[in-house]
C-alpha cells in the first residue's frame, strides 16, 4: 500500500483524505463468512467475496474487530430469515478503520477509528460497508477492541434504562440474573443513574461481580425466595422496574415484586421462554409489560448516534465497564459460533479479519 505523509494545513484535509482514499484499496476481494444455507455451526462459509464498493452517504471500514453476539447464532439457524436472508455476509458489530467514503459523506474521514452496529452492515469480513448513520467515531482513549465489544450489550442496556424504563434517582430496580453480560450493564447504567439496585443470581461467585457492579442488594435465588427478599428489601412497597433476562423460573414470580403501576422489561430466557399469561393479570397493579430490545432504537437515524455516542463516553470516562474479551480468527468462526452456543466462552467474543 502506498504511504502518503502529509504537512499540509486545515484548507488541504479534504485533498488529503481524497489522495489516501486512492492509495487505500487496492484489491478487488476479501475473505468474509457468507451464510448460504441455515443450519449448525458447519454453514459458516469463509470464503473470497468482492469488495464492496461505497454509494452516496456511505463508508467502506477495514475491520480491526468483529463482535460475536448470541443473534448471530439465531440468524444462523434461520430463526430471523427475514432480517438475515440466505447469501448474506454475517456479522452485526464491529470496528476499525475507515478506509473510503462515498459522495456525500461528511464529518467522517479517511483514517478515523470507527465503530458500528447493525443488521446491513456484514461485519464477519474484512471490509464493512455501513451507512454513514450507523458509523461512530470512537474516542481517542478508547481501543478499537474495546469498541467493538461495547455497542450491541451496551446499546442493549443504554436503551432499557434510559428509554424502555427511564431510571431516575431513587428508582427501586429489580435485576434478575444481575451478574449475566447485559445484567451486569444494567447495574452499571441503574447506578450511574442514582437508581436503587436489587439483582438475584445463583452463587456466592456471581454475588460478587454483582457487588462489583453496584447492587445494594444481591439475593441468591439458589438460597432465598427473590419476593420475599425483595418485599423485605423494599419494605413491602416493591420495585418499579424489573429487567429480566432469566425467563421461565423468574418472570410470573416477577409481578409480585413490582409497585403499583411498575413495569416488567423481559429481555431474554435464559431458563426457557416464560409461560403464557392473561392479560387481565397486568391489573392488579394497574402493570406494564414490555419486551426490551434494542432494535427499535438502534433503527432510529437520529436516536442511535446520540445514544452510541453517549454510551463510548461512559466508557472513554471509565465510568461503565465490560468484561473480558476472547479474540479468535475469522478463519475459526465456526470455532467461536460452538463455544459461544456452548457457553463455553469467557467474556465477549471477538473475530479478528
Amino acid at each position: 500500500m502506498l504511504r502518503v505523509v502529509f504537512t499540509l494545513g486545515k484548507a488541504n484535509k479534504f485533498i488529503a483524505s481524497k489522495l489516501l482514499q486512492r492509495a487505500s484499496v487496492s484489491r478487488m476481494s476479501m475473505k468474509a463468512v457468507v451464510v448460504h444455507e441455515f443450519g449448525d455451526s458447519s454453514k459458516l462459509s469463509y470464503e473470497d467475496v468482492p469488495i464492496p464498493d461505497v454509494g452516496k452517504e456511505e463508508v467502506l471500514v477495514k475491520n480491526s474487530f468483529c463482535g460475536v453476539n448470541f443473534i448471530d447464532i439465531m440468524c444462523r439457524q434461520g430463526v430471523m430469515a427475514q432480517r438475515f436472508p440466505q447469501n448474506s455476509t454475517m456479522g452485526f458489530e464491529g470496528s476499525g478503520v475507515v478506509e473510503k467514503v462515498g459522495e456525500g459523506v461528511q464529518n467522517v474521514n479517511v483514517g478515523d477509528k470507527v465503530a458500528y452496529i447493525g443488521f446491513d452492515v456484514g461485519s464477519y469480513a474484512e471490509y464493512s460497508k455501513v451507512p454513514l448513520w450507523r458509523v461512530i467515531k470512537t474516542p481517542d482513549n478508547v481501543s478499537l477492541e474495546k469498541a467493538a465489544s461495547t455497542l450491541w450489550q451496551g446499546m442493549t442496556a443504554y436503551c432499557f434504562v434510559d428509554n424502555v424504563y427511564p431510571i431516575k434517582a431513587g428508582t427501586k430496580v429489580l435485576i434478575q440474573g444481575i451478574a449475566g453480560g447485559v445484567g451486569n450493564l444494567l447495574c452499571q447504567l441503574a447506578k450511574i443513574k442514582d437508581g436503587f439496585v436489587i439483582g438475584t443470581c445463583s452463587t456466592e461467585k456471581k454475588r460478587a461481580i454483582a457487588k462489583e457492579a453496584g447492587a445494594d442488594e444481591v439475593i441468591l435465588y439458589s438460597e432465598k425466595d427473590f419476593v420475599e427478599e425483595t418485599k423485605r428489601i423494599t419494605d413491602g412497597k416493591g420495585v418499579n422496574v424489573i429487567y429480566d433476562g432469566v425467563g421461565k423460573t423468574t418472570f410470573l414470580k416477577g409481578f409480585d415484586c413490582l409497585a403499583p403501576r411498575g413495569t416488567m422489561v423481559l429481555y431474554g430466557a435464559a431458563s426457557g421462554n416464560p409461560d403464557p399469561i392473561n392479560p387481565m393479570m397486568l391489573a392488579r397493579g394497574s402493570y406494564y409489560l414490555t419486551f426490551g430490545s434494542h432494535v427499535p432504537y438502534t433503527s432510529d437515524p437520529d436516536l442511535y448516534p446520540k445514544m452510541a455516542t453517549e454510551l463510548l463516553d461512559l466508557v472513554a470516562q471509565d465510568k461503565l465497564k465490560f468484561g473480558s474479551v476472547e479474540k479468535i480468527p475469522l478463519a475459526n468462526v465456526q470455532e467461536a459460533h460452538d463455544r459461544l452456543q456452548g457457553r463455553k466462552t469467557a467474556g465477549k467474543v471477538l473475530l479478528v479479519p
